[in-house]
């Protein structure tokens, strides 16, 4: 696994143009702006609709409050771009954080939380003449992407926290979470 990161960090570093936008002076502080923009439209329209199948305003129809859903994909989109632009410009920073291995974790398990929903109670909860409470699975994935969506959060802050050195001499390990010394010619 550590010889695939340091295969990665290198493909990353060979895309220049994301990095040479990026190290300009408004680069960074652009893409750290639209990031949280981002951030703010996906947890705020699918933190509105958890909250809504937990119990919190029943007095909307579910159906109506999943119209924000797709406002939320766009700032995933937005996020994911921008997310993009910060590991490829420092892939090194990325690659062998602890933060950014837990970040990425969180937001595959989220995404599978919401096919659940999807595949499997979507049509029960915002059916023509549902209940004003949704039913007892939909409101345990909802309290899931909630508490996944904020430890996405909490591993994405603390990314700039913990930056990870080069390696000692017992090397990288399994999964490298120091910077490996490249190989000896």
């Amino acid at each position: 696994m550590a010889a695939f990161q340091v295969w990665l960090v290198s493909a990353l570093s060979s895309v220049r143009p994301v990095a040479a936008v990026m190290r300009t002076h408004w680069g960074w502080p652009a893409a750290e702006s639209l990031h949280f923009i981002g951030l703010s439209l996906l947890v705020g329209c699918i933190g509105l609709f958890d909250l809504r199948l937990l119990g919190v305003g029943k007095g909307i129809p579910i159906a109506a409050m999943h119209k924000l859903i797709p406002w939320g994909l766009v700032g995933f989109v937005i996020n994911l771009v921008t997310g993009l632009s910060f590991l490829m410009t420092e892939p090194d920073q990325y690659i062998y954080n602890p933060s950014f291995h837990f970040k990425l974790l969180f937001i595959v398990v989220a995404g599978l939380n919401a096919s659940v929903f999807y595949l499997t109670l979507y049509r029960r909860a915002t059916a023509p003449g549902a209940r004003a409470d949704a039913p007892r699975a939909a409101k345990i994935v909802a309290a899931t992407s909630l508490c996944l969506w904020i430890a996405v959060i909490v591993c994405g802050r603390l990314l700039t926290f913990y930056r990870p050195g080069p390696c000692g001499p017992e090397g990288p390990g399994l999964l490298a979470e120091c910077i490996p010394r490249p190989p000896r010619r």
